[in-house]
């Protein structure tokens, strides 16, 4: 039986100290260790023997990433956060970077994945081989939805290729000096952006592109705090290609760009309407929540007491015609009264209508309190108070406690 011949030295003492078997060391390392450090040196002898040209480099990712429309629009990302965009190079430029940038390595990986603090991480890692110089980058993506259940099985996978693209492209661009690629960078997004003159058909594409993904045009205004279609310029278009890009990369999610869908139909024009809006809301949502017994005393007042008369500008004995022209009869009204197209009588049967539903006087329909619609705001009010003359009761009529 073959034996490893032991080592053995003297110290300054003149003690005698053995050490480890000769070759003990590179007899027990793993065969995957030994090919693994094999490679990287013959790849850093390689990369030493074959310098690259730093000029030709520049050259090629300007070529590739301005190859067609299609591919600049890939080089860019875009992520929408306090009213501002951020925009940077993405992981399709970063590759780009990469191939021509020559003799490195890089990598990604799921380094970890946490269900309980619910977040993946991955690790991306550049080796320049020519000045041996690495750099390693580690993202963390979340893995819950928005009531923070933990992701399924399917979905944590994808978010973790998410998070090692993203961490593969912030090695390689701190890898590799922005000197190299920012002049492609910057050429790319004049690309993208276009001209005036084909403002208002990359405008449209661009909102059928985000309504792929779900996105209706009002989130996208939202997003970028403009008004409408119109207000979209050239220094947009850039950011919406960016935005729509990090969606089909996986650079982010339609709930991380569009966090709030804010919806402006049915919302009053102005200030004004929408304080009058909350306010009638709110002395409906009081009247409402009175008791019936309160309701019926409030109104045998204000029919039996000349305060009340006085108050409404209405003698309880003697009903007010409506703006159709009928005298309410002494009993119930008629709950439905033809409108025949006239917006008179429309609004009248409206008014009635609230009344029975047990809603304020104060609470009139917007539209009726805009300008030159008085008419209808009149026949609204005439309808209300014809149905709460209707429905008091004769004077005597209601017993006293």
């Amino acid at each position: 039986m073959n034996t490893l011949a032991k080592t053995e030295h003297v110290t300054e003492d003149g003690e005698i100290v053995s050490g480890l078997p000769a070759g003990y060391q590179a007899g027990n390392q793993s065969l995957a260790v030994s090919i693994a450090m094999a490679e990287v040196d013959q790849q850093i002898t390689t990369a030493h023997a074959f310098p690259r040209s730093v000029d030709l480099a520049v050259k090629n990712i300007l070529t590739l990433a301005t190859l067609d429309e299609e591919t600049a629009k890939e080089c860019v990302y875009a992520l929408p956060r306090g009213g501002k965009a951020i925009k940077g190079p993405s992981v399709r430029l970063a590759e780009i970077i990469q191939s021509c940038w020559g003799n490195n390595r890089a990598g990604t990986r799921v380094v970890h994945v946490d269900r309980i603090e619910k977040y993946v991480e991955a690790e991306g890692v550049f080796h320049d081989l020519e000045t041996n110089a690495a750099t390693t980058s580690r993202v963390r993506r979340r893995i819950s939805d928005r009531q923070g259940r933990v992701l399924t099985d399917d979905m944590i996978i994808v978010t973790g290729n998410a998070a090692s693209a993203i961490a593969k492209r912030n090695a390689i661009l701190a890898g590799v000096p922005k000197a190299v690629w920012r002049k492609a960078y910057a050429q790319v997004e004049k690309v993208i952006a276009g001209d005036i003159k084909t403002l208002v058909e990359r405008r449209a594409e661009a909102m059928k592109a985000f309504a792929a993904f779900g996105v209706t045009p009002e989130r996208v205004f939202a997003v970028l705090e403009i008004n409408g279609l119109d207000d979209i310029s050239l220094e947009h278009m850039a950011t919406l290609i960016g935005m729509h890009s990090a969606l089909k990369s996986g650079e982010s999610s339609v709930e991380e760009m569009f966090p709030i869908a804010k919806q402006k139909g049915d919302q009053p024009a102005d200030l004004k309407s929408k304080l009058d809006q909350l306010a009638d809301g709110d002395e409906a949502l009081a009247e409402s929540k009175k008791p019936a017994a309160e309701k019926a005393a409030s109104k045998s007042e204000a029919g039996s007491s000349p305060a009340g008369s006085d108050a409404s500008g209405k003698q309880a004995s003697t009903p007010k015609a409506t703006a159709t022209g009928q005298q309410p009869s002494s009993g119930q009204t008629s709950s439905q009264d033809p409108d025949d197209g006239d917006p008179i009588a429309k609004a009248t049967r409206m008014g009635r209508a609230a009344y029975r539903r047990n809603m304020s006087k104060k609470a009139i329909p917007v539209d009726f309190k805009a300008e030159g619609r008085e008419a209808e705001r009149q026949a609204w009010l005439d309808g209300f108070a014809a149905e709460e003359d209707a429905e008091a009761p004769e004077p005597g009529s209601v017993e006293e406690d």
